[in-house]
């Protein structure tokens, strides 16, 4: 079934035709006119998927008709009829791609035989059009797919992602500007499901209207992100648009904190505009602003002296040492100091976290604790928090806790993690022996125990380990045994090497030591 809308200002002409057109089973005639003014008016409302048309009508003609409504239906089916065969006319229809060109007197058998074409033409663009919405469809999901890798993979990955991003979206390479809006704390008066529906539609087709703007919508973690790419030459009023589309919400009872990037010109600054969106919105969260903030707005104070930062590396090592008080210490004195020094509240999070996980890490490194006995780091709490002070108490507050499990765990009745390791070299000293396969034997970090493993015996564990094979070789030599089967069997699978450390054990080689134990004897 194919909608028809009929044109034609010669009343017994168009009672005519329309009377043949009731007739035929496969066509619903949609409304007649008797102008192109009312003729184009009836083209708009009811969207035909044909217009039969007169040429010379008053008002408009029917090539200015069709030119009209081609650019907002461009996927209609135009025919034409006129008892004035010029070929002026013709030329123009061919050029607006009119399907048919009859003469009048119509004749019925030309005017189904018209139909038909059309019919068949019809059928073959709407198959078109759906196969178009589901290669989009298919598409869309693999550009947001790949905004997703985009948005949360790490840095090193960018260049891959990007590439792929290319590969399904290679059209977004034609954008002149881009941009990245971040929502959240979404809150509402009604329901949610119908608001959410609306804050989408804002944030998309309101902003878009006429304008060529591809936009797509994703969430991660709560937060709502509008990848905004313009594809006209003209500037687009991001900021503006997407602020007045803000303010109408709230007047809706639907409210959000929002961060938007700066405006990158062209798609490889997508990275770079997540990150801005995100950081404008964290910092609108903590303003409590009822705006959009702007990511050239968001200035941060967040010089940190070097001796300041360095510090760290100080009380990481302190507390692989054992020194928990030194490092008790020395975290309340760094916390004092990000306490006064001003610095904006975003960074402050961001320090006080860097802490507490680097305290989580080292906990769990001691070897000692299980991370079902450590205390949970939760984000919310210190999100929630205002005051550079009350989130410089939470940091505390929680190194202490982690502390205090070590700490127990240290005064408990166990053997040493050193002895530990001593007594495994002892064993399999034989065997090729790493740090790491030391560090799995009690549960620790191989830097971890490194460090600790000399603090506790004045060497290296390597050290200690060449001390053990030398000394065992040394008694292998002094019964006799050749010094390449004692090479091997004290874990040397290098002759010249096993040589060269038995000289710096020793004071001589494994063949003198040999001759001269034997000899003496």
């Amino acid at each position: 079934m194919i909608k028809v809308v009929l044109i034609e200002d010669e009343n017994v002409v168009l009672k005519g035709m329309a009377m043949v057109l009731k007739r035929e089973p496969d066509v619903d005639l949609a409304g007649t006119a008797e102008d192109g003014n009312q003729g184009l008016e009836l083209i708009y409302r009811e969207h035909p998927d044909v217009v039969l048309t007169d040429i010379r009508m008053p008002g408009l003609s029917g090539l200015e008709m069709i030119e009209q409504a081609q650019m907002r239906f461009p996927d209609t089916v135009f025919i034409i009829f006129s008892g004035f065969c010029e070929f002026k006319y013709v030329q123009q229809a061919i050029g607006l791609g009119v399907l048919a060109y009859l003469e009048k007197p119509v004749t019925v058998s030309d005017l189904r035989g018209a139909l038909k074409k059309a019919a068949n033409l019809v059928d073959y663009k709407k198959n078109y059009i759906r196969m178009k919405e589901r290669t989009q469809q298919v598409n869309r999901v693999m550009v947001e797919q790949a905004l997703y890798d985009l948005m949360n993979q790490p840095s090193a990955m960018e260049a891959a992602n990007m590439e792929r991003l290319l590969e399904v979206g290679e059209y977004l390479s034609f954008s002149t500007e881009l941009a990245v809006l971040c929502a959240g704390k979404l809150s509402w008066k009604e329901s949610g499901v119908d608001e959410y529906r609306k804050l989408i539609h804002a944030m998309t087709f309101s902003i878009a209207g006429n304008h060529s703007l591809d936009i797509y919508t994703l969430t991660m973690e709560e937060q709502l992100y509008f990848v905004y790419f313009n594809q006209e030459c003209q500037i687009f009023p991001f900021y503006q648009e997407i602020s007045g589309q803000r303010q109408a919400l709230e007047d809706q009872g639907i409210s959000f904190y929002g961060g938007i990037s700066s405006i990158h010109q062209g798609i490889y600054g997508l990275k770079d505009a997540f990150s801005e969106a995100r950081s404008a919105q964290n910092y609108a969260c903590f303003l409590e602003a009822e705006e959009i903030v702007r990511s050239e707005d968001v200035k941060y104070r967040n010089h940190i002296p070097a001796e300041i930062t360095d510090s760290q590396y100080s009380m990481e090592f302190n507390f692989r040492l054992q020194n928990y008080s030194q490092f008790r210490k020395q975290a309340g004195a760094y916390l004092s100091y990000l306490a006064k020094a001003g610095i904006m509240p975003e960074l402050l999070r961001n320090e006080c976290l860097d802490l507490v996980y680097l305290v989580q890490k080292l906990s769990l490194e001691s070897g000692g604790v299980g991370e079902d006995r450590l205390p949970v780091i939760s984000h919310s709490e210190i999100m929630d928090l205002e005051s550079a002070e009350e989130m410089t108490d939470w940091a505390r507050r929680m190194t202490d806790r982690f502390l205090l499990e070590v700490e127990q765990d240290r005064n408990t009745e166990r053997e040493h993690p050193v002895s530990v390791v001593k007594k495994y070299i002892d064993q399999h000293y034989a065997e090729s022996i790493t740090l790491e396969t030391l560090a799995d034997q009690v549960h620790m970090n191989p830097t971890y125990l490194s460090v600790l493993f000399k603090k506790e015996e004045g060497v290296a564990y390597s050290h200690y380990l060449a001390q053990v094979r030398i000394r065992q070789a040394a008694g292998l030599l002094e019964k006799g045994e050749k010094a390449k089967d004692v090479c091997r069997k004290v874990g040397y699978f290098d002759y010249r090497y096993f040589n060269k450390q038995f000289k710096k054990y020793v004071g001589m080689t494994p063949d003198t030591y040999k001759r001269t134990k034997i000899g003496l004897e």
